[in-house]
């Protein structure tokens, strides 16, 4: 019986866990396809500067990759990984030292000795350790990969807010430009009696409210420049001011496959990295409760000593080292990779559940703000015929200058809010681009 039960725990810490694949991850988590289609498919998905033709957001996205700090901070984790392996990778190989020596007795001796000691990975301790290292240095790959595709994310969203502020500026000011014309005439209206306080305030309230709305814009201008310039690493980068044309962005990608999506993105690999990571801990620390084998050889010979140069002396030995006093403290490290593991298990679903949702929005997103931006281009092309009989009314005096002025700033608001529904599709779309893990061709520098 006692050896049943020797022979039992024997099996229970020789049981290795498996790292998981990627089509276990499928099996385990059960990806299953998208609930919100996207109807615009391709073999492949489309790099940020297919979506977004654009010279000057393509050169951001350059100095971003080349100079971004953070990015070399997570270089740098990456090197600190690769020599992680290597250490790891040197415990499987023989050590080897050697030494020379010099002694004074009454007589100069020299002596050299050549020594080797080999532990043989018989229950892959080592193995599995070198394994985790390597995990280790998937998960500062795909960490840098995933910073880079939230850095040229992030890039292009405060550049279009860029360009949204400046034309939205623009037009507040032609708004501004009006709305005092508006209130010069009203003035002499109301000082001549043609309309009484109550109009002549409001058109001036609206003149205000219009000069405090410039003010915020100019504030939130002169952020967004500075946050992609700290982006950038370069504080006195100067943004092209000019009128922007926006377009509606098409996006093509390849949602056919939900799992291939999630399991394509840089911090679901690096979950998985880990949570592989985990496993080969756990497997490694339970080999450590079993019997090391040593082998270890030294040769020596004196160089100098009274008797002259001596002969080789060598000797080869063996060693089984079993921990016993030990025990307690090698199974409750076995326990406590275990919560590793299991912690690494729940967080890995965790970021699978939300990486699923982010796509689901995103999607969804992108097409209701289609369909808002429709509708406002739809609005907008109406409105034209407006404003131009309107224009044709007033230089024939059906209609006084009063009407025409503020049909011309409806005008411009309805523009305004066209050029809001266009930078939400944009903003909507770059969001889809993150989610499903962006495009990686894109976080190699371009040539210009």
């Amino acid at each position: 019986m006692k050896v049943f039960y020797i022979s039992l725990v024997v099996l229970i810490f020789t049981s290795c866990a498996s790292p998981y694949t990627q089509q276990q991850i499928n099996s385990e988590f059960k990806l299953d396809n998208f609930k919100n289609n996207y109807d615009l498919t391709a073999k492949k998905t489309d790099s940020l500067f297919d979506i977004f033709n654009d010279n000057e957001l393509k050169k951001l996205i350059n100095m971003a990759l080349s100079n971004n700090s953070d990015i070399f901070i997570y270089d740098s984790r990456i090197k600190i990984a690769e020599s992680q392996v290597k250490i790891a990778t040197s415990k499987l190989l023989p050590n080897v030292n050697a030494d020379i020596g010099y002694r004074f007795d009454g007589s100069s001796a020299i002596d050299t000795n050549l020594m080797a000691s080999w532990e043989l990975d018989l229950f892959g301790k080592y193995a599995q350790s070198k394994n985790a290292y390597e995990e280790q240095l998937k998960i500062a790959s795909e960490n840098l990969d995933f910073f880079k595709i939230s850095l040229i994310s992030d890039i292009a969203l405060a550049y279009f807010n860029i360009k949204y502020l400046q034309t939205d500026i623009v037009l507040t000011k032609e708004r501004i430009a009006n709305y005092q014309e508006l209130v010069k005439v009203m003035q002499v209206m109301y000082e001549s009696g043609f309309i009484n306080f109550s109009d002549f305030m409001e058109n001036k309230a609206m003149l205000q409210s219009e000069e405090q709305s410039l003010n915020t814009l100019l504030n939130e201008y002169e952020n967004k420049k500075n946050e992609i310039r700290i982006l950038i690493n370069n504080k006195d980068y100067e943004f092209e001011d000019s009128n922007y044309e926006f377009r509606i962005p098409k996006f093509y990608v390849n949602l056919e496959n939900s799992a291939d999506i999630i399991l394509n993105r840089p911090d679901i690999k690096s979950q998985i990295a880990n949570l592989n990571a985990a496993i080969y801990n756990l497997n490694s620390t339970k080999a450590s409760a079993y019997p090391s084998v040593s082998i270890s050889g030294s040769i020596g010979k004196a160089l100098l000593s009274p008797s002259g140069i001596t002969d080789l002396a060598y000797q080869i030995l063996s060693s089984l080292a079993l921990p016993l006093f030990s025990r307690i403290e090698i199974y409750e490290n076995i326990k406590i990779s275990d919560y590793m593991r299991l912690e690494a298990f729940y967080t890995l679903e965790k970021s699978i559940h939300t990486a699923l949702n982010e796509i689901e929005n995103a999607i969804y997103a992108v097409k209701t703000n289609n369909n808002t931006l429709n509708t406002s281009l739809q609005m907008l092309e109406d409105n034209k015929e407006i404003v131009e009989t309107l224009k044709q009314s007033y230089e024939l005096g059906l209609i006084d200058f009063t009407e025409y002025i503020q049909a011309i700033n409806s005008n411009l608001l309805m523009i305004k809010n066209n050029n809001a529904s266009y930078f939400n599709t944009i903003s909507a779309t770059i969001y889809l681009y993150r989610s499903i893990g962006g495009n990686k061709n894109d976080i190699i520098i371009k040539e210009m």
